[in-house]
């Protein structure tokens, strides 16, 4: 589904595809054996899939010589891949990298939601607008790019503990994610001719609403005296929100679409 354009690339990220089912696995192998050392040896058969993607993404703009919305949002989603894929490695391997357990596993879960997983989204989000009115065009591109920088805005204000990135961060990030969804549901999702991936699409975005309130409300809450939700329930209702109705049902209908 990652709409890369370039000869390279594609032949590329055609490897780390070959290679995903047995990455996939030793990914929840590395879950099943005990954190330490076999563990993220086992991490690293995924992160293996995920630097190949990554290499797909670098050749995608020097092949096309260009950051356009196009190039950049598939480019900076199979790089966010690579990155999610290099800290699970930390996570199952026992690695605190100066960081909290837990701390080390969400950056590793955020960066293949948040942002592989969003920002694929917001690519093909930006494909699919291409007949589109200019502004609408332009709207996507705009929601697309703020997820692209909000993601590393939100992981630095988390392991630099700096409080005005620690709020600007997630509300980009929610503005940006947000955005794709209110244009996939409102513009995109109706033109479809399939009624499931339609309604998968709608259903997505309609599920990702109150997931990115509470994300921004968590965030927040670090720096202001606000209440928020503790963090297990925020992995529990965000998480579970985020990674099953947004990305599952929501790449799903794209790939029916």
């Amino acid at each position: 589904m990652v709409p890369l354009t370039g000869r390279r690339a594609l032949r590329v990220l055609r490897i780390a595809r070959i290679l995903q089912p047995a990455g996939a696995l030793a990914a929840i192998l590395a879950f099943v054996a005990p954190k330490g050392v076999p563990a993220g040896a086992l991490a690293l058969g995924w992160f293996a899939v995920c630097a190949i993607a990554g290499i797909a993404g670098i050749l995608e703009l020097a092949e096309a010589r260009s950051l356009r919305p196009e190039h950049l949002l598939p480019a900076a989603a199979l790089g966010f891949l690579a990155v999610g894929g290099a800290w699970l490695v930390a996570s199952r391997s026992g690695t605190s990298l100066g960081y909290s357990a837990p701390i080390v596993e969400l950056t590793a879960v955020h960066f293949h939601y948040a942002g592989f997983a969003a920002t694929i989204m917001s690519a093909v989000a930006f494909r699919a607008m291409r007949d589109r009115p200019r502004r609408l065009r332009l709207g996507s591109a705009t929601a697309g790019l703020l997820v692209v920088i909000a993601t590393p805005l939100t992981a630095t204000g988390i392991a630099t503990g700096t409080a005005a990135l620690t709020v600007i961060g997630p509300v980009l990030l929610a503005i940006g994610i947000l955005g794709t969804a209110a244009l996939t549901a409102l513009v995109i999702a109706p033109a479809l001719p399939k009624p499931t991936a339609r309604w998968l699409l709608i259903i997505s975005a309609a599920g990702i609403v109150i997931p990115m309130l509470l994300g921004v409300d968590y965030a927040a809450g670090r720096v202001l005296p606000i209440p928020a939700l503790d963090l297990g329930t925020m992995a529990l209702v965000h998480g579970t929100l985020n990674a099953v109705v947004y990305s599952l049902l929501g790449l799903a209908g794209w790939s029916l679409a």
